[in-house]
């Protein structure tokens, strides 16, 4: 009989969820009836009829089988379920917030220099990276990306010199695909003017003065002496368009130091370029030298300057003063060019300068020109002849437009016996003869005579040494003494009736 009314229950319940499906509803019988229960009092009635319809063709089931609704009410209660129903869930669940990314602290420039800036900060717990971002807040509004960095430093370049820079600096971290950026942090500074350059000297006597090129962003000018080892800050400028300096604290043949540095002023920090140094000796001043052109050369000589061991010639062929070009260093006070162009104007400057084991310290120069000339004394010379520099004490044979010799001499003595100048010609040439005079007779090698029998060119023997300024007080008779082997080369080289000129 148990075996009948359990068959009979499963009947009963597939029934049941027949006409549960057909009536839309998605519970058991037990659900249903806890539904019916807590529905809204306003539906009540039309649920009662549904429950109704459902007990009446559940007795309609029962009276097919011939069961009575008792029959089965203990073993029904026994199935019902046990395990709680399931309940739809009431919120959506809450989404994990992001991370937040800490600040940059702490942002320092440990580099001083005109073209970048090496920046560093404190590390960021936790940071993927750092942007760093720049402005030129002399120029422009705007900031630009300029990296991204692992590490927390960064060297910014290049950069313009003597400007103010603002830099941003953020952290950062990667997080879910996607970058999270953290607050900005802002660093004002600026990069250190360019070193001053074009120191140039225009005054060394008993007044220095010096001039530097023109700094546009530059505040002023710091200018530091040092005179006897010691530096000091001698001076400062304020305003950059002031690009000189003048000295009248000096003393004449004493040494003086001057570096000059350009500075800006931001943020309550002065912004300082390397310097631009200079020397000076005062008193080491351009000379008064005479120029003059013959022979299509020019000539220059000039007066000793008491501070000075060497000189230095500048040539140009325009006045412009940085087009100059260095000729020749030497200890003498003259010059003599090669060979210019005929016609044309050249520039020259002379310049002292000091030289010891220390250096070279230089002076100032004076600048004069000469127009290229090839006559002597009003006349056409040619291209053989024999050039004779009192002032210089120094003679030139070319023969051909070829220079066969250059010798230092000793003319007459000054202001007793001076070699006559002039334009004069090779009259006589004579080998082993005597000259003889008031009060001596001299054996030479070598004779050229110029000027009759009293003037000429030739050997002597009696001296060990010419050039410069033997013929201030030891001169010669009026002739022109030469080193042996210069006045035989002379001799067989340059023919009779060949120009001399003497000046």
């Amino acid at each position: 009989m148990n075996g009948q009314y359990r068959k009979l229950l499963s009947l009963v319940l597939a029934l049941i969820l027949v006409f549960s499906a057909i009536g839309s509803v998605s519970f058991s019988a037990a659900e249903a009836h806890r539904f019916i229960v807590t529905s809204d009092e306003e539906n009540a009635p039309a649920k009662a009829h549904e429950t109704q319809a459902q007990e009446d063709e559940t007795q309609q089931a029962l009276a097919v089988v011939g069961a009575q609704p008792s029959d089965i009410a203990p073993e029904a209660a026994s199935e019902a379920p046990t395990e709680n129903p399931t309940v739809a869930p009431t919120q959506m669940p809450t989404e994990e917030p992001a991370p937040t990314v800490g600040k940059v602290r702490n942002i320092s420039r440990d580099s001083y220099d005109s073209d970048r800036c090496l920046l560093n900060w404190d590390k960021v717990p936790g940071a993927d990276g750092y942007y760093v971002y720049y402005l030129n807040a002399d120029d422009h509004k705007n900031f630009s990306k300029f990296a991204d960095v692992k590490t927390n430093s960064c060297n910014v370049k290049p950069l313009r010199q003597g400007t103010q820079y603002h830099f941003k600096v953020s952290a950062y971290i990667k997080y879910k695909g996607k970058i999270i950026e953290g607050e900005p942090t802002l660093k004002k500074t600026a990069t250190q003017p360019s070193k001053v350059t074009g120191m140039t000297k225009w005054r060394s006597s008993d007044v220095l003065e010096l001039e530097w090129d023109y700094n546009y962003r530059a505040t002023g000018y710091r200018i530091y002496r040092t005179v006897g080892g010691v530096e000091k800050l001698y001076k400062t400028i304020r305003g950059n368009r002031n690009t000189s300096f003048t000295d009248r604290n000096v003393t004449q043949g004493r040494f003086y130091k001057y570096r000059v540095k350009s500075f800006r002023e931001l943020y309550d920090t002065s912004y300082s370029s390397d310097a631009g140094s200079i020397m000076f000796r005062a008193g080491l001043c351009g000379p008064d030298y005479s120029i003059t052109s013959r022979l299509g050369r020019v000539n220059l000589t000039w007066n000793a300057n008491p501070y000075a061991t060497h000189y230095e010639v500048y040539y140009s062929t325009s006045p412009n003063n940085s087009s100059f070009v260095k000729l020749f260093t030497t200890p003498r006070l003259y010059y003599n060019t090669t060979k210019l162009t005929p016609g044309r104007t050249y520039y020259f400057r002379v310049r002292p300068i000091y030289v010891d084991r220390d250096g070279t310290v230089t002076g100032t120069s004076n600048k004069k020109s000469a127009r290229v000339t090839t006559t002597a004394y009003g006349d056409y010379v040619g291209d053989t002849y024999i050039e004779i520099s009192i002032d210089q004490q120094h003679m030139w044979a070319y023969k051909n437009g070829r220079q066969v010799e250059s010798t230092e001499i000793v003319t007459g003595n000054k202001g007793d016996n001076d070699t006559p100048k002039g334009y004069y010609e090779i009259l006589s040439k004579s080998t082993d003869i005597y000259l003889n005079g008031p009060g001596y007779s001299s054996f030479v090698n070598y004779w050229i005579a110029f000027i009759g029998s009293s003037y000429g060119i030739h050997d002597a023997s009696w001296r060990s040494s010419f050039g410069n300024p033997i013929y201030k007080g030891n001169g010669s008779h009026g002739c022109v003494n030469t080193p042996y082997y210069a006045v035989q080369n002379i001799y067989y080289s340059i023919p009779t009736g060949s120009p001399v000129i003497i000046y």
